[in-house]
């Protein structure tokens, strides 16, 4: 992540006993869900270890291109089976 991109990130994660009705297994099941939603662990490891600028930037440009390779994918699915549907109809008639 680019170090001045804002990112709000709550430190503090907490769960009570009302929400879990006092079992502690459920009560560590849920907090480690909130930890993994707000990625606070990710966010350590990240800084784990000082990344380049030109290593973040390539990596942003890759998670870029691979959401919008899955994006154009998931269209084209649809529209050549909005395309199958309406032949089938036709056929049919």
């Amino acid at each position: 992540m680019y170090k001045n991109k804002s990112r709000n990130i709550d430190p503090l994660v907490t769960v009570t006993s009302e929400e879990c009705n006092g079992n502690a297994e459920k009560m560590i099941r849920k907090f480690s869900k909130k930890v993994k939603r707000d990625g606070i662990l990710e966010e350590s490891r990240e800084r784990l270890r000082f990344k380049k600028p030109s290593v973040l930037r390539t990596e942003e440009k890759r998670r870029r291109k691979r959401l919008i390779e899955k994006h154009n994918k998931k269209q084209s699915e649809l529209l050549s089976n909005r395309d199958n549907f309406s032949r089938r109809k036709r056929n049919k008639t």
